[in-house]
């Protein structure tokens, strides 16, 4: 898969997940942890001037990606944050 593709399940995913939340963007990383392991480290940036996360949606989030990066054959770990867009340079709200 291309970090596009990737990148659209990531959203596709998440935007469901984190409903009535809004995200505006996810900015996918391909890393190495300190294992050596390859990882995803994923920004999913959400909107600031929209309703907040849940603790719900953000404990769940990473078991619900992670089923469906595997579902597409994606298995490299997706290790996520969730920073509003008001912290992300560039991105708007």
């Amino acid at each position: 898969m291309t970090l596009d593709e990737i990148k659209k399940v990531i959203l596709d995913t998440l935007t469901a997940h984190v409903s009535p939340a809004l995200l505006t963007d996810a900015i996918v990383l391909q890393e190495v942890d300190a294992d050596g392991e390859p990882i995803l480290r994923i920004r999913a940036v959400v909107n600031s001037a929209g309703p907040e996360l849940t603790s719900g949606q953000i404990f769940s989030a990473t078991g619900r990606l992670r089923d469906a990066l595997e579902a597409v054959g994606e298995t490299r770990f997706p290790l996520l944050s969730f920073p509003s867009s008001s912290e992300i340079p560039g991105v708007a709200a």
